[in-house]
């Protein structure tokens, strides 16, 4: 059983360690984005972010794992930057480009 737990553990941390840095190429592209980055769906990003989020709180509260916990909330944190970027773009950024025209 021993074995199989480890496997387990692995593979979460692999996984969640991928995860964040999947993240990144999302974040750079909206941050080159010429203006208001609408093919990227904010209403996904932010359901990623409440379910990362509820995942922090069920591993820190329920299954008092701390270390699960942090992992999550580093997932959550990326969704938040995300979901941040896009509104950003769509609201003061066009704002602040419409003014140098």
């Amino acid at each position: 059983m021993e074995n199989a737990e480890a496997a387990i553990v692995l593979t979460f941390w692999i996984a969640n360690i991928g995860r964040i840095l999947a993240y990144m190429p999302q974040i750079v592209a909206i941050c080159r984005a010429k203006g208001r980055s609408e093919p990227v769906s904010c209403a996904t990003w932010l359901l990623f972010f409440v379910s990362s989020l509820a995942s922090a709180l069920y591993a820190g509260v329920v299954a008092t794992h701390t270390v699960m916990m942090l992992v999550f909330a580093a997932n959550a944190a990326c969704c938040a930057a995300i979901v941040g970027l896009l509104c950003w773009k769509r609201t003061v950024r066009p704002a602040s480009l419409a003014r140098r025209d």
